[in-house]
């Protein structure tokens, strides 16, 4: 399991090495929120990983779920090329994280250093819309 403490360290590494503007650690979308409320610039939201397991008592595979979203403000009733931009700085910022994650593109860091028990099985970025109040961004889910 995924110690919060640790994950909070992961965060701000993160937040370093991928220069954007800060994070935030949540573990509900209302809670993401409250915390984001007027934060100007990229920012992070963590979700705090889930953690199951499968198999029987002696031989049994943790299980974990990462969620992370990079938003920025929307700006309401803009035009179309601004909404573009705002998904393009994003997405730089998304597409980065997951190259910081997987130690690419000059990364020293990756999550199989960080956490070497964590074995990726799948990993989705999506688009998305007036998240936590009014954010656009793209999600990366990791599966374990």
């Amino acid at each position: 399991m995924i110690r919060v403490k640790k994950f909070d360290d992961l965060c701000k590494t993160i937040v370093s090495n991928l220069e954007i503007d800060g994070y935030v650690i949540c573990s509900t979308d209302e809670q993401g929120t409250k915390k984001l409320k007027d934060k100007p610039g990229i920012n992070l939201v963590a979700v705090y990983p889930n953690y199951s397991f499968s198999g029987e008592p002696d031989s049994y595979r943790d299980l974990h779920e990462l969620l992370f979203y990079m938003v920025t403000r929307q700006k309401e009733g803009s035009s179309n090329e601004t909404e573009i931009s705002q998904y393009e700085t994003t997405q730089d910022s998304i597409i980065k994280l997951k190259e910081f994650l997987f130690g690419e593109n000059n990364y020293e860091h990756n999550l199989c250093q960080m956490f070497p028990n964590v074995h990726i099985s799948s990993v989705n970025i999506i688009p998305e819309y007036n998240i936590f109040g009014g954010y656009l961004g793209w999600s990366l889910a990791l599966e374990t």
